[in-house]
């Protein structure tokens, strides 16, 4: 989860301000920011994982991280004789970075002519921003951070490239992003939204040079709106999320922030732009509602090998369970097996996603998210859902319907 506070941390100790900047006051809710002078010098990032190289001449040729997170096409012309290229990944130290950075070596070479420096995105490097507001950076030689025009942006293929005649440490970062991007709440709880961004320079060939993130400007502000349930006050650059009492109907809640801002890409403009927080509301543990009456929590981890994953839940003598085959995050429908299975054991009274003497499978699904580093979080109906009565002779049957909650921690690789 990338936060405006994790940003902040990250380059804090490391950074320095250029003798040129003024001291910069602090921004408050709802307060404007200051704005800075000069430009923002961190660390230069330290190495992570292998090196790749290629040999590349007059011809020209591409070399690309073993993930192809970053990719360089050198075109024909650009070097006047074979030498070797290389991609090294480095912690990411740029302001607001997302994402690991790169150092493409070596350094000093100057091209004759533009290499086309490409970084995938996904989804993660989403969370509380939009791909119009990514940008691409290079650290130049006093550590300072200077962002390149943007030459494309493909939504499709989830690319972002910029041109360039010299090899640096590269990264992308978040121009504007709402902080946290995801949070997770008791009911009852509440939480402190903001809105950040970097603050630019504008420098000759179309160059912005970085600032550190502050607060956004109220004139860059549209509103604040909620879509789920809680309440929410905003006030400029922040507002206060309130959790309903009890487990929600729907989960996730959707905090958005939209913006004042167009923005300008090649010969396209990205209007209506928004920062969104998701905001999952429920008790840790595995929680069942039966027939829309009260909520049952029960204590509850979860487990996956080969494939087969499963969160369990135990109070007392009850216990509840919910397993899913296939891929660990996703919407996964019912089965008659136990590939994709609901058990609720209560004294003398079972419920599972059968029903029916002719055992039916049970309508609805489970819907799983493990993108998040410390939970694992999931909604999910059972309608009906069937249920076997042991207490009467002979067994009866009938059925409910079921909805349920689960937010666990992660134990290891799942």
């Amino acid at each position: 989860m990338k936060t405006f506070f994790q940003s902040i941390l990250s380059i804090s100790l490391g950074v320095l301000i250029l003798s040129c900047e003024t001291e910069k006051e602090s921004v408050g809710p709802g307060q404007e920011p200051s704005g800075q002078s000069a430009g923002a010098v961190t660390p230069a990032g330290v190495p992570e994982g292998t090196i790749t190289s290629v040999q590349i001449g007059p011809s020209g040729g591409v070399v690309a991280s073993p993930d192809n997170r970053i990719s360089v096409v050198i075109p024909a012309g650009a070097v006047s004789a074979s030498q070797t290229f290389s991609v090294q990944g480095i912690t990411n130290n740029c302001p607001a970075g997302t994402g690991q950075g790169f150092r493409l070596l070596p350094h000093g070479v100057n091209f004759a002519k533009p290499a086309m420096v490409t970084f995938h995105y996904n989804q993660s490097d989403l969370e509380g921003t939009a791909p119009a507001l990514m940008r691409i950076a290079y650290q130049n030689e006093k550590g300072v951070w200077v962002s390149p025009t943007t030459r494309s942006l493909d939504t499709t293929a989830r690319t972002l490239s910029v041109e360039t005649t010299h090899f640096s440490d590269w990264a992308m970062f978040l121009t504007m992003q709402i902080d946290p991007a995801s949070v997770f709440l008791n009911p009852g709880e509440n939480v402190r939204l903001s809105g950040s961004y970097i603050a630019e320079m504008q420098e000759k060939f179309g160059e912005i040079v970085l600032g550190l993130p502050e607060a956004i400007p109220s004139n860059l502000i549209d509103k604040w709106t909620l879509s789920g349930e809680g309440t929410l006050k905003g006030n400029y650059n922040v507002a206060d999320y309130s959790a309903p009492g009890t487990i929600p109907a729907t989960n996730p809640a959707a905090v958005t922030l939209t913006l004042h801002k167009t923005v300008k890409i090649g010969s396209r403009e990205f209007r209506d732009l928004r920062l969104v927080s998701n905001i999952f509301v429920a008790p840790e543990g595995l929680s069942v509602q039966i027939d829309n009456g009260a909520w049952h929590t029960y204590s509850a981890g979860v487990n996956g090998t080969g494939g087969q994953y499963m969160v369990v839940g135990k109070d007392g003598t009850e216990s509840a369970s919910v397993s899913w085959k296939g891929a660990s995050s996703g919407t996964f429908r019912w089965t008659k097996s136990t590939d994709v299975a609901f058990n609720l054991n209560k004294p003398k009274l079972i419920y599972q996603q059968i029903y029916g003497k002719a055992l039916n499978v049970s309508g609805g699904s489970v819907q799983v998210d493990q993108s998040d580093a410390m939970w694992v979080t999931g909604t999910f109906v059972v309608q009906p859902a069937g249920w076997l009565n042991t207490a009467t002779q002979p067994i009866s049957i009938g059925t409910a319907s079921i909805r349920g909650v689960f937010r666990v921690k992660r134990v290891g690789q799942l």
